[in-house]
């Protein structure tokens, strides 16, 4: 059986606020990692954070500490950025277990939707991924 691809939102998917204690969980191993690929300090400013049923998906611009857009210049993707084939996105999908929350797929710079076949892929809510436009 084919399921629709705009079938209805799943009403047990909740926006975390980036504020909350929930969201700092979701949080830390996700700027741990945009830290470490990118070799230097970084900030997200949430843009979207949707949890359900132990899974969790960010969509963040990346930022200098001092809030700033992140400038590439010095990491790994700086060819990339210099290219234009980078947004200033990071986006990543969650999984908690007994452990707390681990990330099991992520991009930095996403330049098209990445994520469109992660729920399939993974058997994540597909409610999470339902993000605004900015």
């Amino acid at each position: 059986m084919l399921a629709a691809p705009f079938a209805a939102a799943d009403p047990g998917a909740t926006s975390v606020d980036p504020a909350s204690p929930e969201a700092s969980a979701i949080l830390a191993p996700a700027i741990a990692d945009v830290t470490a690929q990118l070799g230097k300090p970084v900030r997200l400013d949430v843009r979207s954070l949707k949890a359900a049923e132990g899974w969790a998906f960010l969509w963040s611009a990346m930022q200098e500490p001092d809030s700033s857009p992140i400038d590439y210049t010095g990491t790994p993707f700086a060819e990339a950025a210099a290219n234009g084939v980078l947004s200033k996105k990071y986006v990543t999908l969650l999984h908690e277990d007994e452990q707390g929350w681990v990330i099991v797929d992520k991009r930095v710079g996403p330049s098209d939707v990445a994520w469109a076949g992660w729920g399939a892929q993974y058997g994540a809510p597909a409610a999470i991924f339902d993000i605004p436009v900015y």
